[in-house]
């Protein structure tokens, strides 16, 4: 009797919908914004208290600012633009709330999201939407900001080294903060986040901005979108799961414990 063979699953139209607006923070899961954002924060709040357990709490908020929203400032500051954390009043409410509790809480906070396998992966999640969300925004910034300010302007030219350059700096410009640290990051080579800030920048501006490669992938700016945030969130993923880390070692994702001789 022959055997049946299986029919490989098949995605229907509108099955990634809910996947999406929680990515995008659209249709009823806006309220995804704010829950990324504080773990965004999160992340960070804990990196600077394992860094410096002893921190003043002032301190701590400054270098709070500067970890999370460094990125976002650099690539205003390049485009002559406003930064993002005296526009959007939600960003610095949100990051010194965070950071309060945390230092009120250091022990709990760090155990759960520090120590264990559900915490750690909320925070990795939640960070790399997040970090991608300031990303696009980035791009996009640097894209309708620096078109007029071209050399030789024209009606089909579009920026291509800004949108680039401001994309990267949003997906991991906060590493270089406060800029003290200089660029030592960059001593032992790119990271996790430098390299995927400036592969999904790339991304994001042949998808949504340069004209030719736009038509040829026929993609939705919310698809581009979807796939930018995809990209992060199962990279660090998989690296968290798997040890599967190409593009370098990941903040959040520690290394493997060296075997015992």
């Amino acid at each position: 009797m022959a055997k049946t063979k299986m029919a490989p699953p098949v995605i229907e139209a509108g099955m990634l919908d809910p996947l999406k607006d929680a990515f995008l923070f659209s249709g009823d899961l806006k309220f995804m914004f704010y829950l990324t954002l504080a773990g965004f924060c999160l992340a960070n709040a804990l990196a600077i208290l394992k860094a410096d357990p002893g921190i003043n709490y002032f301190h701590g908020c400054a270098l709070m600012v500067l970890a999370n929203f460094g990125g976002s400032t650099m690539a205003a500051i390049m485009c002559g633009a406003p930064v993002a954390f005296v526009c959007n009043e939600a960003l610095v409410s949100v990051c010194l709330t965070v950071w309060t509790v945390v230092y009120m809480l250091p022990k709990l906070f760090s155990d759960i999201f520090g120590g264990t396998f559900l915490g750690k992966l909320f925070v990795s999640v939640t960070y790399e939407i997040q970090r991608c969300h300031v990303l696009m925004n980035c791009s996009n910034l640097a894209a309708g900001t620096l078109k007029g300010a071209l050399a030789v302007p024209a009606p089909d030219r579009v920026p291509i080294i800004g949108p680039l350059i401001a994309g990267t700096l949003g997906g991991c410009g906060g590493g270089f903060m406060p800029l003290n640290k200089g660029l030592d990051p960059l001593k032992n080579g790119t990271n996790w986040r430098i390299a995927s800030g400036a592969l999904v920048s790339t991304w994001m501006w042949a998808s949504t901005q340069y004209p030719a490669s736009k038509a040829y992938l026929g993609l939705s700016v919310v698809d581009a979108r979807f796939i930018a945030v995809s990209a992060f969130v199962v990279g660090s993923t998989l690296h968290m799961l798997m040890g599967f880390g190409p593009l370098g070692a990941n903040p959040l994702v520690p290394p493997p414990k060296a075997k015992a001789a």
